[in-house]
C-alpha cells in the first residue's frame, strides 16, 4: 500500500512555522503564494481571451496550483529536468517561464518559446529551463523521463528528473514500462500525479482497479506516497523528500497529489453532462489558493494589506503580460516548413557519392554491423547500445555481440521486452545528449514503437521549434526470405518514409552499411537503420579502414548503364545487379541504382538516370500498393514524363498481409532475380 499523508481539514489549526519544519523560508512562502496567484490569474486570462474569440483553445489547470507549485518548488529550477504535462501552468512558473511566455503559446504568436504557435497552447518546452518538450498523446513523456534519469545515472551527475502526469495517464502502457525500468535501473526519477479525479469525463472507479495510483509504486519496486494535493506545504514535504532520495541514489518515488480539476477539461468541454455543480462546489470550498493565503495570514507572514498588494501586483502583472502577448506578431506562414529536420539534407549541397573501396578489410554484413557500433563506441563515450538481448547474448543475430564486454553493461543495455519504452527510453537519452542506438529485434515489432517514433522522435525538433534535437539511431532487422513467416518477415519502410522528420536508410552492403551507420550516428535527427536479415551472412564486401562514412541521402550508382534503369534497395540491390549480367548477355545495357536512403529520397540520381535512359524498373520486396515504387514512379513520371519510352513499372510482392512461413508460399511471393530479368526484358521490348 502507498503511504498516506492524511488531508487536513480546514478547521484544524495550522501548526506554528510549518514550513520552516521543512526548511523553507518565510520569503518561499511568500513566492509559493504569488505564484499559485499567477497560475489561476493566468488561466483566468487564457480562459477570457478564448471566450473573447482572442485565442481558439485553452486548458485549464485551476484546482491544481499547489500540488504543482508545491511540487516543482523541490527541484533545483534550471538543474534538474522538467517534463510537465498539460495542465502545469504553476510547474512552468516555478521552473522560470513568465506569463507573457505562457500567454503568447496560448495565442499562438510566433515568439511563444515553447513552439513559436506549432502546438495547441499548454505544450511546454524550453531547453534553457530544463523543461522538455510535450507532446498532446499523453503518456509518452514516461520513457523520455527514464532515459533522461538514465543518462544521469550514466554520466555520474546529481540531477533528477521529475514527471507529471495525470491520473489518467496511469492507464498507458507506456506508464506501466518506464516506471518499471526506472525501478530496474534505481533510476534518479520523481513521477508526480495530479490526481484530479477525471479522465476528462471518466472517474477514477472506471480508470484504475486501485483506489490510488500510488499503490502501484510497489509493483516496481518503490515506494508511492499520497498526499493532499490542496495543501502545498504537504506536496512540498513529500517530493523534496522524494527528490532527495533520487539524488542519493535510493531510486524513484511516486507522489500521488489528490486534487480537483475545477473548471471544465478543456474549453471545449462541458462538464456538466458528468458532473454535478454541487459536486463542483463542494470542491471550491477546498481551493489551494485561498488555502494558502489564509495560512500566509495565519503565520503572519504577509499583513492584511501586504497580501491585497501583493495579489493586485499578480494580476496586473498578467493583465500587462496579456495585452503585450496580443501585440506580439503572429508567426510567419514561410517558416510552418522549416525546422522539419535538425540537418536537412536537401538544404545542403548534394555530397559525392563515396567511390567504392578497392581496399579494406573483408567481412560480411553482420560482422560489419559489429564491427562499426564496436569503433563508434570506442571513438566516442556518448554511443551506447539498448535492447532486448543486446547485451550478454550479444543480440539474436549476434549483431551486438562482444560490446557488452568490452563497453560495460551500461552502455550495452539489456532491456526488458517492451520495444515502445525501448525507442522512448532512446528518446530520453538523446535529449540527454547522448547518443543511443537502439535495436529492435525485428522490424515486424517496430509497430510497437509507432507513438514514440512517429509522435515523438520525428516531431520533437519541429513541434519546438528547432529548440531541441533527437540524434538517435533505431537499428532493425528486416525482409523475408528466410522462413520466418509473417511476423518476422515484414518490410516497414514505407510507414516511416512517409513520416517527415524521420530519416530511413537501407544500405545493403558491407562498406555501405559501415559508412552510414557511422553517418545515422552523427546525424543530429532520429534515424531508422533498416538492415535486411539475407544479407547478413550472405553478402560480403571490403570494408575500408578508418572513419569511413557514406552520406544519407545519396543514391548510389551500382552498375552504369544505357537501356533502362532498375531503382532498388535492401537485398534487391544484389538480385537486380545478377539480373543486370543476365542482361548483359543479351546486349542489354542496364543501370541499377541503390537508393540506400528511402527517406529523403535522392531523386537528383534516378531522375537523372530516367531521362538517359528512358525506361524505368522500380523493384523492391514491400507491398506494391502505396510502397516506395509509388513513390519513385509518381516522381519520375512528374520529372521525366516526356523523356520515358515506356511507362514506369513496378516490380513488389502482392498485396498480402505478410510473407507467409511455409517455404513453398513464401516463394511464391518473393521477387526473385527471375522476376527481375523478366519483367525487365518485357520494359526493354515494349
Amino acid at each position: 500500500m502507498a503511504r498516506v499523508i492524511h488531508e487536513r481539514a480546514a478547521a484544524r489549526a495550522v501548526p506554528p512555522a510549518r514550513h520552516r519544519q521543512l526548511g523553507l523560508s518565510d520569503d518561499d512562502v511568500i513566492g509559493m503564494y504569488r505564484t499559485v496567484l499567477l497560475a489561476r490569474f493566468v488561466d483566468q486570462k487564457a480562459w477570457s481571451l478564448t471566450r473573447t474569440g482572442k485565442a481558439r483553445f485553452y486548458i485549464p489547470g485551476e484546482g491544481q496550483e499547489a500540488a504543482q507549485v508545491g511540487s516543482a518548488w523541490a527541484l533545483r529550477a534550471g538543474h534538474d529536468v522538467a517534463l510537465p504535462y498539460y495542465r502545469d501552468v504553476g510547474v512552468v512558473l516555478t521552473l522560470g517561464m513568465t506569463p507573457y511566455e505562457i500567454l503568447l503559446a496560448v495565442l499562438a504568436k510566433g515568439d511563444d518559446p515553447n513552439s513559436g504557435g506549432r502546438q495547441m497552447p499548454n505544450h511546454w518546452g524550453s531547453k534553457r529551463l530544463g523543461i522538455i518538450t510535450g507532446s498532446s498523446p499523453i503518456g509518452t513523456q514516461f520513457p523520455h523521463a527514464a532515459g533522461l534519469a538514465l543518462a544521469s545515472n550514466l554520466r555520474g551527475d546529481d540531477k533528477v528528473t521529475v514527471t507529471w502526469f495525470g491520473e489518467a495517464a496511469a492507464s498507458k502502457g507506456d506508464f506501466h514500462e518506464a516506471l518499471n525500468f526506472a525501478g530496474i535501473h534505481r533510476l534518479p526519477a520523481v513521477f508526480v500525479c495530479e490526481n484530479n479525479g477525471y479522465a476528462i469525463s471518466v472517474g477514477m472507479r472506471k480508470q484504475s482497479a486501485v483506489p490510488d495510483v500510488a499503490d502501484r509504486a510497489a509493483s516496481y519496486g518503490f515506494d508511492g506516497v499520497v498526499v493532499d494535493g490542496n495543501d502545498i506545504l504537504d506536496v512540498y514535504a513529500a517530493t523534496l523528500a522524494a527528490v532527495a532520495r533520487a539524488r542519493t541514489g535510493k531510486g524513484p518515488t511516486l507522489v500521488e497529489a489528490q486534487t480537483y480539476r475545477l473548471m471544465p477539461h478543456t474549453t471545449d468541454d462541458d462538464d456538466s453532462v458528468y458532473r454535478s455543480r454541487e459536486e463542483v462546489k463542494a470542491a471550491r470550498r477546498r481551493d489551494p489558493v485561498p488555502r494558502l493565503k489564509r495560512y500566509v495570514l495565519d503565520q503572519r507572514l504577509l499583513s492584511g494589506q501586504e497580501a491585497v498588494l501583493l495579489e493586485q501586483a499578480a494580476l496586473e502583472e498578467v493583465a500587462e503580460a496579456g495585452r503585450q502577448a496580443e501585440l506580439a506578431d503572429p508567426p510567419r506562414p514561410a517558416t510552418a516548413s522549416t525546422r522539419v529536420y535538425a540537418s536537412p539534407l536537401r538544404s545542403r549541397p548534394r555530397p559525392a557519392s563515396p567511390v567504392p573501396p578497392a581496399e579494406g578489410v573483408e567481412r560480411n554484413v553482420l560482422d560489419t554491423v559489429r564491427q562499426t557500433l564496436h569503433d563508434l563506441m570506442a571513438e566516442d563515450e556518448r554511443v551506447m547500445v539498448l535492447g532486448e538481448d543486446v547485451g550478454l547474448l550479444g543480440g539474436v543475430f549476434r549483431a551486438t555481440q562482444g560490446l557488452q564486454g568490452a563497453f560495460g553493461a551500461g552502455r550495452a543495455l539489456d532491456t526488458p521486452l517492451a520495444e515502445s519504452s525501448i525507442v522512448g527510453i532512446a528518446i530520453g537519452l538523446a535529449l540527454a545528449g547522448l547518443r543511443p542506438v537502439a535495436e529492435i529485434q525485428f522490424a515486424d515489432f517496430m509497430h510497437s514503437t509507432f507513438d514514440q517514433m512517429v509522435s515523438e522522435a520525428a516531431k520533437i525538433h519541429y513541434r519546438s521549434n528547432g529548440d531541441f534535437s533527437v540524434p538517435l539511431v533505431v537499428r532493425t532487422p528486416w525482409g523475408g526470405g528466410g522462413h520466418r513467416g509473417p511476423y518476422h518477415s515484414q518490410a516497414i519502410e514505407s510507414f516511416y518514409a512517409h513520416v517527415a522528420g524521420l530519416k530511413v536508410v537501407v544500405p545493403s552492403t558491407p562498406a555501405d552499411i559501415a559508412g552510414m551507420l557511422r553517418s545515422a550516428v552523427e546525424d543530429p535527427d532520429p534515424v531508422l537503420f533498416l538492415e535486411h536479415k539475407k544479407t547478413y551472412r550472405k553478402i560480403t564486401g571490403l570494408v575500408p579502414h578508418g572513419a569511413w562514412r557514406v552520406p544519407i541521402g545519396v543514391a548510389d550508382v551500382a552498375r552504369p548503364g544505357d537501356d533502362m534503369t532498375i531503382i532498388t534497395y535492401g537485398l534487391h540491390r544484389h538480385l537486380s545487379l545478377e539480373a543486370a549480367e543476365i542482361l548483359a548477355t543479351e546486349d542489354y545495357s542496364v543501370e541499377v541504382i541503390d537508393l540506400r536512403t528511402i527517406s529523403p529520397l535522392d531523386t537528383d540520381t534516378f531522375v537523372g538516370s530516367a531521362v538517359r535512359t528512358g525506361r524505368v524498373l522500380v523493384v523492391h520486396e514491400d507491398n506494391v500498393s502505396f510502397g516506395v515504387g509509388a513513390e519513385v514512379a509518381a516522381t519520375v513520371a512528374q520529372e521525366a514524363f516526356y523523356d520515358l519510352d515506356a511507362p514506369v513499372r513496378r516490380l513488389a510482392m502482392p498485396d498480402v498481409p505478410a510473407m507467409p512461413y511455409e517455404i513453398g508460399l513464401e516463394r511464391a511471393l518473393s521477387v526473385t532475380t527471375t522476376d527481375i530479368v523478366t519483367a525487365a526484358r518485357a520494359l526493354l521490348e515494349e
